[in-house]
């Protein structure tokens, strides 16, 4: 939980966590004021500079760091959250929506391998040529290949 109480008094321990790895820090006076030092004992000037030597990258202390004890306040002791499990369907929203005009989402499809676009705010069950996200099966309304073949001898045999 991101820290919102930015007065954080001398001694108060903070923790975060980072790619599964938990870590710490404390509040601590020195003769050039209050710092952060870490477990392994670097000292930095703000919660953001002492974020960057974990994660590698610039970050928001205040968000990246939560008070000890704090960090599963309103939460289950045993609370892992469930992220919603990310679709490997056959109909997928493109990453890159730029050129796509205005009311309207790009959507790719694997079947066919061809984007194509829907209105904003409705998730197409199928693609323009019909495949839905039952992994290449045709939806009811579109002919299957067999059917297009008994067609096809029917009219050569007319």
């Amino acid at each position: 939980m991101a820290i919102e109480n930015r007065n954080l008094a001398v001694g108060t321990k903070l923790t975060a966590k980072y790619k599964t790895v938990s870590y710490g820090a404390e509040v601590v006076q020195t003769e050039e004021g209050v710092r952060y030092k870490l477990e392994d004992g670097r000292e930095f000037k703000s919660l953001s500079s002492a974020g960057t030597a974990i994660t590698g990258g610039p970050i928001n202390g205040w968000a990246f760091w939560s008070v000890a004890g704090e960090e599963a306040q309103g939460q289950p002791a045993e609370s892992k959250t469930e992220t919603p499990k990310r679709s490997n369907g056959v109909i997928r929203r493109t990453p890159n929506q730029k050129g796509t005009p205005e009311g309207q989402v790009r959507y790719f499809c694997s079947a066919c391998l061809d984007s194509f676009y829907a209105e904003a705010g409705e998730k197409p069950e199928a693609c323009p040529k019909g495949h839905d996200e039952s992994f290449g099966e045709m939806k009811s309304d579109v002919e299957a290949p067999e059917e297009l073949a008994d067609e096809a001898e029917e009219l050569t045999t007319e």
